[in-house]
């Protein structure tokens, strides 16, 4: 019991840990306009971004998933949504400009949502599955019900 206590714990410590680091990174450009200097292509690449207004758009879908990690709603989804800029950060920081900073924060994202995301993939489960019936999201109840598809069937299919 205390073993899982104990791992409960890093994980709550981990995840208000990210969400306080996208919610500073979402607020610190929505109040101020912050845009840290990126040095080469990689800098290139965050002008070209900010010009389309995707990079606007990250740093405040950034803030929102930081609220949603901090206060422990939803958390999968903000995981889920933000690991494709997890990623991309994790790629730009690591390979594209390596300088010490960034050698730092992209493989540190990376990590935080990687770990994140697998201490709460048993929820994912119905993903890895083979076969799956279909399930409306207003009928997902049904989907902790063992023997789903038999239920299904017996109520006379879709």
């Amino acid at each position: 019991m205390a073993q899982n206590k104990t791992l409960y714990l890093i994980i709550t410590w981990i995840r208000l840990f990210f969400g306080a680091h996208l919610l500073f990174s979402g607020g610190r450009y929505i109040l101020t306009g912050y845009v840290p200097e990126i040095p080469g292509i990689g800098g290139e690449w965050a002008a070209a971004n900010a010009a389309i207004g995707l990079y606007q758009a990250v740093k405040y879908i950034e803030f929102v998933f930081g609220i949603m990690l901090l206060t422990n709603r939803f958390v999968l989804l903000a995981l889920i949504l933000e690991m494709p800029a997890t990623v991309n950060i994790f790629w730009l920081n690591t390979f594209i400009v390596g300088m010490p900073r960034q050698m730092f924060t992209g493989p540190q994202e990376l990590f935080l949502n990687g770990v994140l995301l697998l201490a709460y993939s048993g929820y994912l489960g119905a993903a890895l599955k083979p076969r799956l019936e279909p399930l409306w999201l207003w009928n997902s109840r049904r989907a902790y019900k063992d023997n789903y598809a038999e239920q299904i069937r017996s109520e006379g299919g879709l």
